[in-house]
């Protein structure tokens, strides 16, 4: 449906057809995550129409649809180093006036359409036999995935031509023999099959996005490790956020509570999930603000991390059944999953992110020795990957056993062995059951 919106909006201004989905099949998936996260988050608001609860789930869809649009617009770009449209203008966070405007519409339609159609289509698919459901949508995950790697070829295939044509331009103007721009298309129009496929995808990109401008080459001069917005980049300041945040949950705690806990969101290291998540959102989404006023950094952040942390209670009930944070007992909390403490808090954080802490861990990180810096980075990633998944395992199985169920293979047996429930608990003292406001290290010092 989100293809279909982009491609009648898109065709009437420009009066002729124009597929404006990112990859070659009729789909935009930006649109089908952003709908799988509003439909899990909106319910939890408020079943009743009352003014506050629409609200609610307003302003929710509104970020989820800037954020969806940020993180789409900077994919695109780390993928083809162009900017296939300017997404992130049109956005609560862009900056203008115009951008906010459509954003504030996009969103009401966006959330007009998941409450009316969204009853529809779910009792549609219940009808359909599960086998059928499973076939179908391996046949699309796999159609899919395909499409996705013919743009990604197509887009590294046109930046390795692109790069060498430069280099024969230079090279013939030295020599007076340069080519033309219509020579040059009509040599890479007369190569091989692969080539003329890639050429396909690309003609047709530039169809969708006609104001797609020239390819940002940032390999050139002396190479610098993680330089710009790059995916190294937000790899290191998910990492040290998340250890940061870990840190100061747990002073927090005890400060307020005089308990010392464990706040991370894996067994092993002292990181937070959330915060490092919500350090790589906020540096994406808000890169934009640098030169605005505080007051709009200090909006767009709270606005940004109460949605954030609200979302993100949803997931974890939605996945593990259980709840790690509640803020019931607090003034001003929405439904004990966020409070305008902490909102006012992450707005304060934005600030001093975007406008200070950002540029002075950039630079930092930037001065690592490109060498040391990849070696380190993929070692990185194998440990956390590693860690979140045997984390998620060991949590997923705890819930298992409470519920009474046998382990099932050896990964259950071997996680029994070696994490019991009481070494779990430790891990998650915070940990409940929805609705049940008692947290475990609550119930431990009760008993």
């Amino acid at each position: 449906m989100g293809w279909v919106g982009e491609v009648v909006i898109t065709s009437v201004t420009r009066r002729k057809f124009c597929n404006r989905g990112f990859f070659n099949m009729p789909l935009c998936p930006k649109y089908g995550i952003m709908a799988d996260i509003l439909i899990l988050v909106l319910p939890t608001v408020g079943e009743e129409l009352s003014f506050l609860n629409l609200l609610m789930q307003y302003i929710i869809t509104l970020v989820a649809v800037s954020v969806a649009d940020f993180v789409t617009s900077d994919m695109a770009h780390r993928l083809l180093h162009r900017r296939l449209s300017q997404y992130e203008r049109d956005t609560l966070f862009g900056g203008e006036l115009k951008g906010t405007t459509v954003a504030l519409a996009k969103s009401a339609v966006i959330l007009v359409m998941i409450k009316l159609l969204h009853p529809f289509v779910f009792t549609f698919v219940r009808l359909l036999p599960l086998w059928l459901l499973q076939i179908v949508g391996l046949v699309l995950l796999g159609m899919l995935l395909l499409d996705m790697v013919s743009v990604i070829y197509a887009g590294e295939m046109r930046r390795r031509r692109e790069s060498r044509e430069k280099k024969r331009e230079k090279s013939g103007k030295k020599s007076g023999t340069a080519r033309t721009r219509e020579e040059i298309a009509k040599a890479m129009s007369e190569e091989n099959l692969g080539n003329r496929l890639c050429n396909a995808v690309w003609k047709r990109l530039e169809r969708a996005y006609p104001g797609m401008g020239e390819r940002e080459d940032i390999r050139s001069g002396r190479y610098v490790f993680a330089k710009g917005l790059c995916l190294n980049k937000l790899l290191w300041i998910f990492i040290i956020w998340a250890f940061i945040g870990d840190l100061f949950e747990t002073v927090f705690v005890w400060a307020t509570t005089g308990v010392w806990m464990s706040r991370t969101s894996v067994i092993y290291g002292t990181f937070s999930i959330v915060w490092g998540c919500g350090a790589v959102i906020i540096t994406i989404v808000t890169r934009r603000l640098a030169n605005r006023e505080d007051r709009f950094v200090f909006l767009s952040g709270a606005v940004l991390w109460g949605v954030y942390e609200y979302t993100c209670s949803v997931i974890s009930e939605f996945v593990f059944g259980r709840t790690f944070w509640d803020y019931s007992d607090m003034m001003f909390n929405i439904g004990g999953r966020t409070n305008l403490l902490f909102c006012l808090f992450g707005g304060v954080l934005s600030v001093l992110w975007v406008k200070s802490l950002y540029p002075l861990i950039s630079g930092l990180i930037e001065r690592i020795p490109p060498a040391i810096g990849m070696v380190a980075t993929w070692a990185v990633i194998v440990v956390m990957v590693a860690d979140l998944l045997l984390s998620g395992a060991v949590l997923s199985r705890y819930v298992n056993r409470l519920e009474g169920e046998e382990a099932q293979n050896v990964l259950e047996e071997f996680i029994d062995a070696n994490y019991s429930d009481e070494y779990v608990e430790s891990i998650w003292p915070n940990m409940q059951e929805p609705g049940s406001g008692t947290p475990i290290w609550q119930q431990e010092t009760a008993q």
